[in-house]
């Protein structure tokens, strides 16, 4: 989620100097090393705890790219409310702004080099379709160091009574070698199916290369920029299909129903025009593999798996031969490459070496394959940007996200296991303030207040690198534990399962189990526990609230669902999302009874703890209607609880100044009700000489 402010002096403004001055080299001992530990009882002075606005800050930069020629760099820099795409020569001190978004009329997604001389990117905003409030979405090119932006998918005066396509950024294909077109999927002639088109970017001439087919909504192309796959929605079940290399003898390869077991995404080509790379169950868990699709049995070759942990991700290419080279894939608590290429391995190694104790992530390469880019972070260490020439050997730093909050000032967390009421493995994450206070095995000297903040999603899942949320709680001195519930994705499809049509249920139970198991490893304090969510983990917030009442002394959602049938009838409107709903809640007919009874709109007179609602009214995710539904709820129930209304707010406090507002909002709430042990405080004090828990 979001962060914000501009009051201390390392805003966005340390990245523009950092960018004009020489790129600072990074030696194997300047970053990643674990913070020196306070003495054992002692306390973090309160002085050094950080402003709330340190920790509100939207990430200062993001989405860093490099040109082919690897002599400039382009990215996202967020400052205030706005966000601004600038480019820079690499040898260059000065920062060149090429668009700027105030993320009220639009916002900007992304952006990608085509070529050395353009940027190519991806622009958002709220509209409606009908009665239905939606994102639209439309992409431009600009040159890479300003001038007019031009749109990429400009409207036929003969389409005056047609719908322009809602959703024109999906880019199907880059065509890296070509340098000035690129392959778009979007819907034609005023329909819904997506066709593909070949579009100019200097011109935004198009052209189109393969129509809409029934039932396809999304197109794959192999490395001869031919469209070869596609994915069919046919009500609840889907279809991979495929032709051959010259467009012909189109077949289905596998069909299976939504969120079943023998499941297949696709990733992409190898250079070979009938190797196929696809995600797929492998022992219980997701595995990459390659497919021949020249035979008719389609033999699968494994090629990454994990015995515990779902592996996918995206393919790693070499930009000199466009052969697949590795995966970027999640084998374990954060995202990790698994490269095939020995030269690679070794240049990661390196890095790996140069940045320690940190997931690494190489990004992207120049033509030449000499300079390279890589994305940095860690538990506890926030994400950078690095710049890496192979020829040199240097390893340049480019940006922080976060110059404000430093890494020998976080918190760290620590991996626990917690078994279910009926013995599900949920892995989970706890992290306890700096202050010190602790026992070797990672408990405090005393119970803690504790924050239990459950995932969005809900297929997600939560891992041990570095967020805000987490850290910001810590430091206000609150024990924060993350849980991997039911439902979470990551650890096989039987668990992923295990949470359809639960919500409120046994994906709930899970979460009453670990604040539990909290108490009982003495970590937690039963009389001062809060629950605080987002989107999904809103929705938690609340139906802890209602299904057990009495554990929490306080909840906060920010833009969480409260009315199930309500978020049935809005997804309905969507192309497959009926087929979706029924498959991850249910039918909002068939099931209604259930379906009532789990929406914490329709359940709030069980409510005891005060409620902190928070939603913004350009929410496309979950509508702030159901944010103002709970509030009224609440209100005719005669329940304690506010209700903030962020104006124009995203799903995302995307913007500093909301993301700023429900901080500090949050801040004052906990405290209100759980009150705070912030490093330096008397309680933390208190607990830094008592006698050590059993």
């Amino acid at each position: 989620m979001s962060r914000g402010d501009r009051a201390t002096s390392h805003g966005p403004k340390a990245w523009l100097a950092g960018l004009c001055l020489c790129l600072a080299m990074v030696g194997p001992q300047a970053h990643g090393a674990e913070p020196s530990p306070i003495p054992a009882g002692t306390a973090e002075p309160q002085s050094m705890s950080l402003p709330t606005e340190a920790y509100a800050r939207v990430r200062d930069v993001t989405h860093l790219t490099l040109s082919p020629n690897g002599e400039r760099i382009a990215g996202l820099l967020h400052m205030d409310d706005d966000t601004y795409l600038v480019s820079r020569d690499v040898k260059d001190s000065k920062l060149k702004p090429v668009v700027k978004a105030d993320n009220k009329l639009f916002s900007i997604s992304w952006a990608r080099w085509v070529g050395n001389e353009r940027l190519v990117l991806g622009v958002r905003f709220p509209s409606r379709r009908g009665y239905t409030p939606v994102v639209e979405t439309r992409m431009l090119s600009v040159p890479w160091n300003g001038g007019e932006p031009i749109n990429l998918v400009r409207s036929s005066p003969f389409d005056a009574n047609r719908m322009p396509a809602q959703l024109q950024d999906h880019v199907v294909d880059w065509m890296p070698k070509d340098g000035r077109h690129i392959l778009v999927q979007m819907a034609a002639d005023g329909g819904i199916l997506p066709a593909v088109f070949k579009v100019d970017v200097l011109t935004a001439q198009r052209q189109m290369v393969h129509g809409p087919r029934k039932g396809v909504h999304t197109w794959m192309t192999d490395a001869s920029h031919r469209v070869r796959v596609g994915v069919r929605i046919d009500e609840d079940y889907r279809e991979l299909i495929a032709c051959d290399p010259d467009g012909k003898n189109w077949r289905t390869l596998w069909r299976w129903k939504l969120f079943a077991k023998d499941g297949v995404r696709p990733m992409g080509f190898g250079r070979d025009p009938n190797v196929l790379y696809i995600e797929a169950d492998h022992e219980g868990r997701d595995a990459v593999f390659t497919v021949d699709l020249s035979r008719p049995d389609l033999p699968r070759t494994l090629r990454l798996s994990h015995p515990q942990r779902d592996v996918g991700g995206s393919l790693m290419r070499s930009a000199a031969t466009g052969e697949v080279i590795g995966i970027r894939a999640e084998t374990d608590d954060a995202q990790r490459a698994e490269i095939w290429d020995p030269q690679l391995r070794l240049l990661a190694r390196a890095i790996d070496k140069a940045l320690p104790d940190r997931y690494n992530r190489l990004l992207a390469f120049s033509a030449d394959e000499n300079r390279y880019m890589v994305y940095s972070s860690g538990n506890g260490i926030p994400g950078e940007y690095y710049l890496g020439d192979r020829a040199s050997g240097d390893l340049f730093l480019l940006a922080e996200q976060h110059p404000q909050l430093p890494a020998d000032r976080m918190a760290r967390k620590r991996a626990v296991l917690i078994k279910s009421r009926d013995g599900l493995d949920l892995r989970s994450y706890l992290t306890l303030p700096r202050s010190g206070a602790a026992l070797p095995a990672g408990r405090p000297v005393a119970p803690l207040p504790l924050v239990l903040l459950p995932h969005g999603g809900p297929h997600y899942s939560d891992d041990i690198d570095f967020d805000t949320w987490t850290e910001f709680l810590a430091a206000r001195g609150y024990a924060v534990l993350q849980v991997n519930f039911r439902g979470s994705t990551g650890y096989g499809h039987e668990f992923v399962a295990a949470g359809l049509q639960r919500w409120g249920l046994e994906m709930q139970d899970d979460l009453t189990d670990a604040v539990q198991w909290s108490i009982d490893q003495k970590i937690a304090d039963p009389k001062r526990v809060c629950i605080v969510g987002g989107s999904y983990g809103g929705y938690a917030a609340l139906m802890g609230a209602i299904k057990t009442p009495d554990l929490y002394r306080c909840v906060v959602s920010f833009a969480g669902v409260t009315d199930l049938i309500d978020l049935w009838n809005h997804e309905a409107d969507f192309v497959g999302g009926e087929e979706i709903m029924n498959g991850m809640i249910g039918n909002a007919w068939r099931d209604r009874e259930r379906l009532r009874a789990t929406s914490p709109a329709l359940q709030a007179a069980r409510i005891k703890a005060p409620v902190l609602l928070v939603h913004g009214t350009a929410d496309r995710s979950v509508p702030y209607e159901q944010g103002e539904d709970m509030a009224m709820a609440l209100r005719k129930a005669g329940k304690p609880h506010q209700f903030i209304t962020v104006e124009e707010g995203d799903h995302h406090l995307s913007r500093n100044s909301h993301s700023l507002t429900f901080f500090k909002a949050l801040e004052s709430f906990l405290a209100e009700h759980i009150g705070t042990t912030v490093p330096g405080s008397r309680s933390v004090a208190a607990a830094a000489g008592a006698t050590a828990a059993p």
